[in-house]
């Protein structure tokens, strides 16, 4: 099989606040997209030092068909679930400093899938829609018309098995947890599940603390694939996957205070700490690090996080993700549901589907 990278978009320049668009012609045989957002910080510093939380939209659409819709939040937790690693982030606090994130958008059940891609012949008018609104600041964003945008499409060239269709992920649910009672998300019963995705998302919070449990129901409890607190869930992706590494070029400061995008088990370090300067992390709360520093410096500092669950979710797999003979059956079923627990109040829960779609 012979595949190319194929440039849709080339670094062009983009306004603060739009959605993007650019038409996928027909004939491609499309295995991933690679969407890379850049943004240059405000003339003081950018404290968020990140992007991610200000695309709210990666979308593949055929007129008024979906095929395709997640934030850049939900994109980049599943690409970490479907490759073990975050796409590529340059995160930098500093001002005037760069910064530069990726979200892969992958059609398969793995990258490289050789069976499963996005077949834009079987399609009229496939289109990419991708939305964002920059935060403009001199202090906590970035400056106005500094955003770029490049896409890069992996496509199968030659050789492609018989296309068995694609992997279709959207977000099923989103509400805020309110400390007690249950939340019911009920599932489509029209494709087949290869994974669900779910997580509560607050600052400082871990991913095992506002929803404490989920259940996925099939027709009233005729069979429960799982019933399992959040903790028992988390313990199994650290079992399965490895974790993940963020770094961020810190703004030089006595005092400094990042949310990172790591939420479960996080540690995190210091390092290099600079020539006259002497530092560390004091705590780590989530995805949050405070650190210090005894004395400024001129040299480009860092600081690391190390931990499981990227923006806070969880990930449950049907099978191992792969044979799609044991992936969840929507045939025959006239009811699911997955059922959330609330524990506390005042994290954004959200569940995304990632499904066999023909």
């Amino acid at each position: 099989m012979k595949t190319r990278d194929y440039v849709l978009v080339n670094a062009q320049n983009i306004s603060d606040s739009q959605t993007f668009t650019k038409d996928l012609k027909a004939g491609l045989k499309i295995q991933e997209v690679r969407v890379i957002y850049q943004a240059t910080n405000g003339s003081t510093s950018n404290t968020l030092a990140k992007l991610n939380g200000m695309v709210s939209k990666l979308e593949v659409l055929d007129g008024s068909d979906v095929l395709h819709s997640l934030s850049m939040r939900q994109e980049q937790a599943r690409d970490y679930f479907l490759s073990g690693r975050l796409p590529f982030q340059q995160l930098n606090s500093k001002l005037g400093g760069v910064v530069i994130e990726e979200a892969d958008i992958y059609f398969g059940r793995f990258p490289g899938d050789r069976e499963f891609y996005l077949d834009t012949s079987r399609f009229s008018n496939a289109q990419l829609a991708l939305t964002h609104a920059l935060t403009i600041s001199a202090t906590a964003g970035f400056a106005t018309g500094t955003g770029y945008l490049t896409v890069i499409a992996r496509l199968i060239e030659e050789g492609a098995l018989p296309c068995r269709g694609f992997i279709m992920s959207k977000q099923a649910d989103a509400y805020t947890t309110l400390g007690s009672g249950y939340r019911t998300t009920d599932l489509a019963l029209k494709n087949d599940y290869q994974s669900l995705m779910f997580g509560a998302l607050e600052t400082t919070i871990e991913p095992d603390v506002d929803v404490s449990n989920y259940k996925l129901t099939l027709d009233d409890d005729r069979f429960i694939p799982f019933n399992l607190s959040a903790t028992q869930i988390l313990q199994e992706n650290i079992r399965r996957l490895p974790a993940v590494r963020q770094r961020m070029n810190f703004l030089n400061d006595t005092a400094v205070t990042w949310l990172s995008d790591i939420y479960g088990r996080v540690s995190g370090w210091m390092g290099p700490i600079g020539g006259t300067a002497k530092g560390g992390v004091s705590t780590v709360t989530a995805e949050q690090l405070v650190a210090y520093m005894t004395t400024g410096d001129t040299a480009s500092l860092f600081l690391n996080v190390r931990g499981y669950c990227p923006h806070s979710f969880l990930e449950w797999v049907f099978g191992d993700g792969r044979e799609v003979d044991d992936f969840l059956k929507v045939a025959g079923l006239s009811k699911a549901e997955l059922i959330g627990t609330d524990a506390a109040a005042g994290g954004a829960y959200t569940v995304v589907t990632n499904q066999v779609r023909s």
